[in-house]
């Protein structure tokens, strides 16, 4: 029959065996919305205007000539263009060959109903004189071509999933309590994927295409959809390098210490089984990992082998040749408390993210949590299983670090000067947390020489901006409006309309609701904000219905009157009214947009910015019944500012809650003040030096004070332990830290070392985010270390206790 120890061992297989397989159902999700908040109101006035203001899907490809646009480049677009067209899932495209010539050839406003108008490809017109009309044109200036007319872009429309968007349409009804039949999760998941995986072909078959052209011009791929394309394979690529690159630190830290590959192995099998498990159950659950959550593997490594240094070493000091169960039954029930709590304290830090409105980041804290227990249960279960089937030690084989006496004379001997230092210290990180802030650019995320860094920067600065901002303004009801004689007339002689064209009493009667709707104030209303948000800096490309007015009145050589406009909001072609009216003014919702892109490569202030906005339409306009400052740019800030004070708000809990396990655990109050500090210093000394460099935080570094003290404050509570166990034997003070550093100390140098250089693997990625979290958190935890190795017994040296 099997003994017990060959049933844990079986029962263990099986478990990832298990795990292993649903670890396939991994899954990735870089979509806008998770840079969001759900509950946002914001976010919700966004999909409810979306839904007055039709807009497409699209991706844009932007080519870049070295000289000015000439006809050879003219021929490589219609090249690319029909071949773009082929690509299935594409539903259209629009580029600098489908822009109609309309000033140059003197047409009138009645020829846009009449003729065909000419564009680049079949005018007879010098290709100079188009091209300055085209980068003068209100509409299509900075958006298909630039001012230096060296540069133009292909809108690429996406054909949408109908499935998907129907599936979505119907959880949205579920979410807001409408009747609607059960939306199975399950297919919602599966269409998501589906929608993804032709996103990403459709990108791929697109980069392939313009990768074989002619090599002269320069090609840029951008879009909301390719930004979440490449974010999913950065984030992939990451996970895979980041944990390959962490294992092999921790094996050259292990095997440093223990100088015995025995001893390198079953920490590091205990680490993989306990990320194993963790990943199989998040494929079971089909949960969804983000660029925020993509780290816990790392954090799983770092945290799980730092627990296991801290078993193996206690085990290591009390082991002995004789009843090896004895000696492991002694360590397991030595180090749980320590360890529990350890692993607490880190749930408690991780548990803070779940303050936030943000859904990606509420994950990511769920994540870890999980996380942690597993590593606590594996700790307890799968390493003393194999410490038994393996338990020798070579004692001799140890390598004993110098610098472990170096912190404890120190701490000793230079006591109020270790004090004073900290102390310094601290008020120093305080100015520098005053300084810390949010703006930060989207751009700046992902590093220079990438593709996606460089497309968005070229967008930015030469294509009128990325990120989006609306204006939504809702007038004032028009009870009458009165049309004066001479307006009739004029209207007649100065559009040079047909007969067929004059307005009749049936008409009028159709189209009164447009008719009505124009007025002075409101053209005047929608130029002077649309003029103010082009005189801002900050901004780039501004749309609104005034770009179709300015561009009507060019063509008819001078400014229409509001009758005109409103014949000819009738009149204009149909495609033009979907394409150039419905998109900025919805008369039965008597609404309008104006639609602005910021240029995020610079250093934008996004609250100023906004604020300067709503306080110019407040102060200046009457006519206004209300107007809502929306768009990715303020939902994107909403999150940052969310965050922000969640976090500043969670951090005086965790101190709290930390405090109080301290108590439990200690049992002196003294203890347990003495024992937080070194971990207070350690994250705002991060904190403020993030503040001081003028580091802005973003969704990632913004993190970084509530883990690091979950974290730092793990070796505190297994020093403090082992420092109270070690006083019952009445030694002097001196004796008594050289002991507790030459135990429990060499596993915090060793561990805290450990998790330095794993977060420093986060350097490697292309997502600057996940850089800065990595090099700040892994100074954090040399600095945690310090805190412990010497500011922590200076303290305890100063009082006595």
């Amino acid at each position: 029959m099997l003994s017990i120890k060959n049933y844990l061992v079986l029962i263990s297989f099986l478990i990832i065996i298990i795990s292993i397989y649903y670890s396939q159902f991994l899954r990735l999700d870089a979509s806008s919305d998770t840079l969001i908040m759900q509950n946002d109101e914001s976010y919700q006035y966004y999909e409810y205007y979306n839904e007055i203001f039709p807009s497409k899907n699209f991706l844009l490809l932007a080519i870049k000539n070295n000289k000015i646009i000439d006809k050879k480049y003219i021929d490589n677009v219609n090249k690319i263009k029909n071949k773009i067209n082929e690509i299935k899932g594409v539903e259209s495209t629009f580029s600098i060959v489908d822009l109609p010539i309309l000033l140059i050839n003197n047409l009138t406003l009645n020829d846009l109903a009449n003729i065909d108008i000419e564009n680049i490809n079949n005018t007879k017109r010098d290709i100079n004189l188009v091209l300055n009309e085209f980068s003068t044109n209100p509409i299509f200036k900075d958006q298909i071509i630039n001012k230096n007319k060296n540069l133009s872009s292909i809108i690429i429309y996406l054909e949408k999933n109908k499935n998907f968007e129907k599936i979505k349409y119907e959880l949205k009804k579920i979410k807001n309590n409408t009747q609607v039949p059960h939306i199975n999760k399950k297919l919602y998941r599966l269409e998501k994927k589906k929608n993804n995986l032709e996103r990403e072909r459709i990108i791929t078959e697109i980069r392939n295409l313009v990768f074989n052209q002619n090599n002269n011009y320069q090609y840029f791929l951008g879009g909301i959809d390719m930004i979440a394309s490449d974010t999913i394979k950065f984030v992939e690529n990451d996970i895979l390098i980041f944990s390959f690159a962490v294992i092999f630190f921790i094996i050259i830290v292990l095997f440093f210490i223990y100088n015995d590959f025995k001893w390198v192995i079953i920490p590091l099998f205990t680490t993989i089984y306990s990320v194993l498990i963790m990943t199989g159950f998040i494929g079971l659950m089909n949960w969804e990992i983000t660029a925020i959550s993509s780290n816990f593997i790392s954090l799983m490594l770092i945290l799980s082998i730092s627990m296991n240094i801290h078993i193996i070493n206690n085990y290591r000091i009390n082991y002995f040749d004789e009843k090896i169960i004895n000696t492991l039954k002694f360590t397991m029930l030595n180090m749980f408390w320590p360890c529990f709590y350890t692993a607490l304290t880190t749930i408690v830090a991780f548990g803070s993210l779940l303050f936030s409105d943000i859904k990606p980041v509420i994950d990511f804290g769920y994540i870890m949590i999980l996380s942690l227990t597993c590593i606590l249960m594996t700790s307890f279960s799968i390493l003393p299983l194999i410490i038994f089937y393996f338990p020798k030690i070579n004692s001799s084989k140890s390598r004993k670090l110098s610098i472990i006496n170096i912190f404890c004379k120190t701490s000793i001997k230079q006591t109020n000067l270790v004090i004073a230092i900290n102390f310094l210290v601290f008020i120093i990180s305080f100015l520098g947390i005053t300084k810390l802030n949010v703006e930060n650019s989207f751009i700046n995320y992902f590093k220079s020489n990438t593709e996606i860094f460089q497309g968005m920067k070229l967008i930015d600065t030469e294509l009128g901006g990325t990120t989006p901002v609306d204006i939504l303004i809702k007038f004032k009801e028009n009870e009458t409006l009165i049309f004066e004689e001479n307006n009739v007339n004029n209207a007649d002689q100065d559009l040079g309309l047909e007969e067929d064209l004059i307005l009749d009493e049936d008409l009028f009667e159709q189209d009164i609701k447009s008719n009505i709707w124009f007025t002075e104030e409101k053209i005047q209303t929608i130029k002077k904000i649309h003029l103010f948000l082009e005189e801002r800096k900050e901004i780039g490309k501004v749309q609104s219905i005034y770009s179709l007015v300015e561009m009507a009145n060019l063509i008819n050589r001078y400014p229409l009157s509001i009758f005109e406009l409103s014949i000819l909001y009738n009149e204009i072609p149909e495609n033009y009214k979907i394409n150039l009216i419905q998109p900025f003014l919805s008369i039965d919702n008597n609404m309008i947009k104006i639609s602005a892109r910021v240029k995020d490569s610079d250093n934008i202030k996004r609250d100023l910015l906004i604020n300067d906005i709503e306080n110019y339409i407040e102060s200046n306009f009457n006519n206004i019944e209300e107007f809502k400052i929306n768009g990715l740019l303020v939902l994107y800030n909403n999150m940052l500012q969310s965050l922000f004070s969640s976090q500043i708000k969670s951090f005086g809990f965790i101190l709290l809650s930390i405090f109080i396990m301290f108590i439990i655990l200690f049992r002196s109050l003294k203890l347990s003040i003495i024992g937080i500090i070194p971990n207070i210093i350690a994250s705002t000394f991060i904190l403020g030096l993030i503040g001081l460099i003028g580091i802005p935080l973003d969704i990632m570094t913004i993190t970084i004070a509530a883990i690091t003290i979950g974290i730092a404050v793990d070796n505190t509570i297994h020093y403090i332990y082992r420092y109270k166990e070690n006083k019952i034997y009445n030694m002097k003070f001196q004796k008594l830290i050289e002991k507790t550093h030459n135990t429990v100390g060499y596993a915090v140098l060793t561990t805290s070392l450990t998790i330095a250089f794993g977060f420093s693997v986060l350097s490697l990625s292309n997502f600057i985010p996940t850089i800065m979290f990595g090099i700040f958190t892994g100074l954090a935890m040399i600095i945690a270390m310090i805190g412990v190795l010497i500011t922590l017994p200076s303290i305890l040296n100063k009082f006595r206790i």
